[in-house]
């Protein structure tokens, strides 16, 4: 009952205020994007956004390690696995500015895609290579102006919530600029829209962990298929040891 009537308040919630905060979000780039051509204020809004909702789940706990290995000024290729859409709002605690990879259909959301736009996000057309050039491109220049970018390299949300196998495009981005990999992992988001019934898990544990990265000189030295295996293990690992937390 308790998941019922909270899921139900959420929702009012969300649906009441996602308008309005996507016309701020429009109102801040009109107003700005003359003196923030980066578009930080954007990123700073959005941060906004996706605390405001989290700290909305008062009963869900969100636990955030590893803000110690990020380099301030350092512009890195961030991978995460992904379980569901709420990890775009757990990613916004990874303390950097950075831009997504979205797949082409979530540009087609009412109000997500809208924020993608304002965000000034890449889009990528799954299975054209025309379009993985362009984002190889859009994505390139991001980071020679020290903006980050942030990858799914699944590809997709995981269907069983587990790792599933990473595609090469992040890894090959950070090799041809010479950029750090930065791997953070995420447990949770999936499990919150499991539960029996109808409703979301009010009880929810989030883990956000961002690993050590692999430096711009490791990057350089190792091939393309050895960087994706190692972050792939890394991250499977770091998975395995949330599992057990979140088992408790």
């Amino acid at each position: 009952m308790l998941n019922k009537i909270y899921t139900a308040l959420f929702v009012v919630y969300f649906t009441a205020s996602a308008p309005v905060l996507v016309l701020i979000s429009a109102a801040l780039f009109a107003l700005l994007f003359p003196v923030d051509p980066k578009r930080k204020v954007q990123h700073l809004f959005s941060r906004f956004i996706s605390a405001q909702y989290l700290f909305f789940l008062l009963l869900c706990r969100v636990v955030v390690k590893g803000r110690e290995h990020v380099a301030k000024g350092q512009p890195y290729v961030i991978t995460s696995n992904h379980q569901s859409m709420l990890d775009i709002m757990l990613l916004y605690n990874v303390p950097l500015y950075f831009r997504w990879v979205s797949k082409r259909e979530t540009y087609r959301m009412p109000l997500v895609g809208q924020l993608l736009r304002l965000h000034g996000d890449v889009s990528i057309r799954r299975g054209d290579p025309g379009s993985a050039r362009k984002m190889m491109q859009d994505c390139s220049a991001l980071l020679r102006q020290r903006i980050s970018i942030m990858i799914f390299p699944e590809g997709t949300r995981s269907k069983t919530g587990q790792v599933g196998r990473f595609k090469e495009g992040a890894f090959a981005l950070a090799k041809a600029n010479s950029v750090p990999v930065l791997p953070v992992v995420i447990d949770g988001s999936r499990s919150f829209f499991g539960g029996k019934g109808w409703g979301f898990n009010v009880r929810q544990l989030f883990q956000v962990t961002i690993l050590p990265p692999i430096s711009a000189e490791e990057v350089a030295r190792i091939d393309v298929k050895a960087l994706q295996e190692k972050v792939h293990r890394m991250t499977c690992d770091e998975h395995s040891r949330m599992l057990a937390i979140g088992n408790l």
